[in-house]
């Protein structure tokens, strides 16, 4: 699986990246045909952070997003991968009953 990360206005350190990469590898729990992940993390002026994370699997694209109006980029990307992995254990359960 191919993890992407881009940052814009914004510069990570290694710690961030490091916990990126570990948040991408844990949906494989719930789906193991994982294709990539993208992880985009823009600064805002007011707003604090935005994360979306992109998980592509063959045939479906899900996205998760979330905002953090302190500086607390962790709780950020948490949050959007909760959102993914919501719609990655639904996506699954879905094709287990249809087969």
């Amino acid at each position: 699986m191919a993890i992407r990360i881009s940052a814009k206005n914004l510069k990570l350190s290694d710690i961030s990246k490091k916990h990126i990469e570990k948040v991408c590898e844990k949906p494989r729990q719930f789906y193991d045909r994982i294709i990539d992940c993208d992880v985009v993390i823009v600064r805002m002026k007011k707003h604090g952070n935005g994360v979306e994370v992109i998980v592509k699997v063959p045939q479906q694209t899900f996205v998760g997003s979330a905002e953090s109006s302190e500086d607390n980029l962790f709780k950020a990307i948490d949050e959007a991968k909760d959102k993914v992995e919501t719609q990655l254990k639904r996506y699954h359960d879905k094709q287990v009953q249809h087969q």
